[in-house]
């Protein structure tokens, strides 16, 4: 995007405006949002413990958020969206190629999704999870149906799971942490009734997907029918003559094929399936090695560590757009700076409340130790020094690098799990193995490769262009205007 844009074209407002701002903005709404979320989530925990049972918490927990630990099942396509979206400068040509990529997209996630959705389905009629998991044999059954038809749920909606990277792209961020209250607010009222209704325990875990399904209907809406915040807000230069349009469409569609689509995915796949499998690998772990009650220990230290994480994640994602433009070091040191020492504070809160709130939330019945509620503390402080090169590290050469790390990540946190819970740290085994992995594998590679790239005059914009996740075109993308350092 140049400094002054051509007449008739609306710069995208994203990348332009102050980084700080933005960032306390998210933030702010992030915490301003947070005591209502916080609030549902503790609710909804309460709840399920009164209507389940201390021991069948754990398993519901699972099976509600076993979506969260498939983010990659959209092969890693979500993140060339918002990159693109990042990077359009109102063009013509830009405007079609992001249209393009997004269409084909969808039709790529649409056959996913319904290739996952009937391999959930027939999992569930085999009874395959009950056999996976060390579930109580009264839960078996309802278990195998609601995981399934979560899991349905889940994949059918991944071509909806778009639309939250076009926001992003946008630089929507505020608007992503406001719409974050939908899943939690829906996720209550379900269990709540659902409960009172007196329906089978197993099916409380039906409370979130469908409330995550009504929230990505309204990223929908926003994304892209809105005529201001999502992609119709791009504004495109003047029409060009029809063959002059023919011809861009051709151009476009040639550089966003379904091979580039699917050769450019495969390091964000890796980098996230990595990543997200280790944050949620302890739960999963701990059904399988461990105790239902330590599985539901851990469920409930956990329930509090992600709301706190959210804030930092959701504000970090402001640096996405930024970095894709222009990833400049003074921007680079103040983020890394910020968002260590917020990690910092956040951890030391987590650690001081945790367990008074998991006490007056389950009436006594379910307190995480001292050891849990250290090990996730010491790991939310690691997940937040590697939040700033999680956004810098977005164009193909940066995600097979996040790939690298999140996968040696994996091959460390598993089987150092294993080992905390043989040698008796029991629950507090998954977030002592994070904290440790994280450090090891991503926050000390990730400054060391990051330090390079951003003092390579070489890296820019232009550079970065020819480096992308999809390169529509020989041509590189315009140099963009400079950022708040």
């Amino acid at each position: 995007m140049a400094d002054s844009p051509a007449a008739g074209v609306t710069p995208t407002p994203g990348p332009h405006r102050s980084w700080t701002a933005v960032f306390m903005r998210t933030a702010g709404l992030r915490i301003a949002v947070l005591p209502i979320s916080a609030i549902c989530a503790l609710t909804t925990a309460g709840l399920t413990v009164h209507y389940a049972g201390v021991l069948a918490f754990g398993f519901i927990t699972l099976v509600a958020q076993l979506q969260l630990a498939l983010p990659f099942a959209d092969l890693g396509m979500g993140a060339a969206v918002a990159r693109a979206v990042a990077r359009a400068d109102g063009s013509a040509k830009s405007l079609e190629e992001v249209r393009i990529l997004i269409r084909r997209t969808a039709l790529l996630l649409t056959v996913v999704g319904l290739l996952g959705a009937l391999a959930s389905a027939l999992s569930g009629v085999y009874g395959f999870w009950s056999r996976v998991f060390d579930v109580p044999a009264a839960l078996a059954p309802q278990i195998d149906l609601v995981m399934s038809l979560v899991l349905v749920i889940f994949f059918l909606s991944l071509p909806l799971g778009i639309a939250e990277r076009v926001l992003v792209g946008r630089d929507r961020a505020d608007v992503l942490v406001v719409l974050g209250l939908l899943p939690s607010v829906g996720n209550l009222l379900v269990v709540l009734v659902l409960g009172q209704l007196g329906i089978s325990v197993a099916w409380l875990a039906l409370g979130l997907p469908l409330s995550t399904l009504g929230f990505l209907g309204v990223c929908g809406y926003l994304a892209f029918l809105h005529p201001r915040i999502g992609i119709r807000g791009i504004a495109a230069a003047a029409v060009p003559l029809s063959a002059e349009r023919g011809d861009r469409r051709r151009r476009a569609a040639e550089g966003t094929s379904i091979k580039l689509i699917l050769l450019g995915g495969l390091p964000v796949l890796l980098a996230t399936a990595g990543t997200v499998l280790s944050e949620q690998h302890g739960r999963i772990v701990l059904a399988s090695a461990a105790t239902a009650l330590d599985l539901s220990e851990y469920a409930i230290a956990l329930q509090l560590y992600m709301p706190i994480y959210s804030v930092l994640y959701m504000a970090a994602t402001v640096l996405w757009p930024r970095f894709a433009v222009d990833p400049g070091p003074d921007l680079w040191r103040r983020a890394n700076l910020m968002l260590t020492g917020l990690g910092g504070a956040a951890a030391l809160g987590y650690v001081v409340f945790a367990r008074p709130v998991a006490d007056l939330v389950t009436g006594g019945s379910l307190v995480p130790s001292w050891g849990v509620v250290l090990g996730l503390g010491a790991a939310l402080v690691a997940q937040s020094a590697h939040l700033t090169q999680t956004n810098l590290f977005t164009d193909r050469r940066g995600f097979w690098l996040q790939a690298a790390m999140s996968l040696v990540l994996l091959l460390v946190v598993v089987p150092g799990t294993l080992l905390g819970i043989q040698l008796g740290l029991g629950p507090a085994a998954p977030g002592v193995s994070m904290a440790i992995g994280v450090t090891l594998a991503q926050v000390i590679p990730g400054l060391l490769l990051a330090s390079r790239l951003v003092r390579r005059p070489d890296i820019g914009p232009t550079a970065a262009a020819e480096a992308d996740l999809f390169a529509p075109s020989p041509t590189p993308a315009p140099q963009a205007a400079s950022l708040e350092r």
